[in-house]
């Protein structure tokens, strides 16, 4: 990354500043290069080359020496445009430069045709995350949880963090919505044609080497890096991940049980990567056939709907994580493909809707209205609907499955109208607020965010030398301080880790270079 980062600044960013075009003279004896006045004419010797100027404005070189030494020859560049172009090894190393890297991080352009909004929405998402985790693993040390819990459980408001689960959700609905919109179009581009090999080797090489990376230095280094009477002298995962690790690298983990994952919040990762690699069997109908894709969508939908119900019912599973038999939820529900796929499913045709109707539909003011009132009432039902329960009237086994089966599913059909509503020009205000600019370099470090979180959390969790006080104001600092951590060291992942993989992709494949 250094002498990525010097090679850049040296030799391909710094203008050419001693080859510069001959300026022309102004009639009042003023220089002019590139259509702005300079006054003063500097040579490639940096000096004054002497010049009459004659009562009527004109001008007559000093010598005729002069006029050949200085005759612009094809290799001089114009200040500030031209800069060295390198070959392949040179893009390459470039690949890992800091300055070009974090230059596309933090630049908030967003062209046409971008769903806009989107950013906000993974900004957001990503922060509700950072927060469930912030209190779910910092609770089990605090000393007061006993009374603590219970009193806030009791606040309707906690809901949105003690239900903070479907926040995973909206990445899903996120996901599906992507990819279908943009397959879709590229689809139509070339009349029905796709690179398959390219369509999979993207997406793996777009999540693995990042993924991994962090898992090399997270598992080798993170048992040396705290101590302290709590600190877990031989790292968080089990044996170092000696016989686990591989599950990850083919995203497969998921199926083993919690106790026995490396990296245990990856999950989510073989979630979406197995959907990828079966979302050809829904977006081909899709793109071919509107009937044939909405009905293999809508079995697909009813397949995750129903294993949903039988799987809660069999084990007689509560509403999250800290509810009953969590084991059983997290390991037969909360991980497994079949069950998750229902937000992930709505995205996928709203992408294809959106693809459609090429983003433009206008809705009546009266009826945009009643749909906003519509989702909020949905979004708001699956996130608070569940107080009672965890109040003194617990939900029945029957109930408690119904909710299973389709609160999730609901929670993605409420992020997927705000999704269309803010690309069709129905979002108002709210698509003014997500589509802010300064969500975008945020929400392209949120993958890196995902990836390191939990170390950040665990590692300020695991050295402190007592057990913490928690009340309101001690959650706030933690959770603020986690977040603002954590992205942070996402930007130094993303520069470590991730840019510099996207660019050797793009590379050797030569990918967004136009023919």
């Amino acid at each position: 990354m250094a002498i990525a980062t010097a090679f850049d600044l040296i030799i391909v960013q710094r203008p050419k500043s001693s080859k510069k075009q001959p300026m022309e003279i102004f009639k009042n004896g003023g220089t002019q290069q590139n259509g702005k006045s300079n006054g003063v004419f500097v040579n490639d010797d940096h000096k004054s080359l002497d010049i009459n100027i004659n009562k009527n404005g004109g001008t007559e070189k000093a010598s005729s020496k002069y006029e050949e030494k200085y005759k612009p020859s094809e290799n001089d560049i114009v200040e500030g445009k031209g800069k060295y172009t390198p070959g392949i090894l040179g893009q390459l190393l470039l690949s890992f430069s800091v300055y070009t890297n974090g230059s596309k991080i933090l630049n908030t352009h967003q062209g046409a045709g971008t769903l806009t909004a989107v950013n906000g929405i993974r900004f957001i998402s990503m922060t509700w995350v950072i927060l469930g985790h912030s209190i779910g693993f910092g609770a089990p040390n605090a000393s007061n949880l006993a009374t603590f819990f219970p009193k806030m459980i009791s606040r309707r408001s906690f809901m949105g963090i003690l239900n903070a689960e479907v926040s995973v959700d909206t990445f899903f609905s996120l996901s599906g919505c992507l990819l279908t919109y943009l397959v879709l179009k590229q689809l139509k581009k070339q009349k029905g044609k796709l690179n398959w090999f390219m369509f999979y080797f993207h997406r793996f090489w777009r999540l693995t080497p990042p993924y991994m990376l962090v898992m090399m230095v997270y598992i080798a280094l993170f048992p040396y890096l705290g101590s302290g009477p709590i600190w877990k002298k031989n790292g968080l995962e089990n044996n170092y991940c000696k016989d686990t690790w591989w599950y990850n690298l083919l995203y497969i983990q998921n199926f083993r049980p919690i106790t026995d994952q490396c990296f245990a919040w990856a999950w989510y990762l073989a979630n979406d990567m197995q959907f990828y690699v079966i979302s050809p069997i829904l977006l081909l109908p899709l793109y071919f056939n509107k009937v044939a894709g909405t009905i293999v969508t809508a079995m697909f939908l009813g397949g995750t709907t129903i294993a949903t119900g039988i799987i809660s019912t069999h084990y007689d599973l509560g509403l999250s994580t800290f509810d009953k038999n969590a084991m059983d939820y997290f390991n037969n529900y909360y991980i497994k493909p079949y069950t998750r796929m229902g937000p992930y499913l709505v995205g996928i045709y709203t992408g294809y809707i959106l693809y459609k109707i090429k983003c433009t539909f206008k809705i009546n003011k009266f009826v945009n209205l009643l749909l906003w009132g519509v989702f909020t009432a949905v979004a708001s039902l699956v996130l608070y609907g569940v107080y009672d329960h965890y109040n003194g009237k617990p939900f029945s086994t029957e109930v408690a499955s119904l909710y299973n089966a389709v609160h999730k599913t609901a929670w993605g059909a409420a992020v997927c109208w705000v999704i269309f509503a803010c690309a069709t020009g129905n979002g108002g205000f709210i698509n003014t607020i997500l589509s802010w600019k300064g969500f975008v370099p945020l929400s392209r470090l949120t993958y890196s965010a995902y990836l390191i979180h939990p170390v950040i959390i665990q590692y300020y969790v695991y050295t402190r030398k007592q057990m913490v006080y928690v009340d309101d104001h001690q959650m706030i600092y933690d959770f603020l301080g986690n977040l603002g951590l954590s992205y942070a060291a996402a930007l130094i992942v993303s520069l470590a880790f991730e840019s510099p993989m996207m660019g050797l992709e793009k590379v050797i494949f030569k990918r967004g270079q136009k023919k």
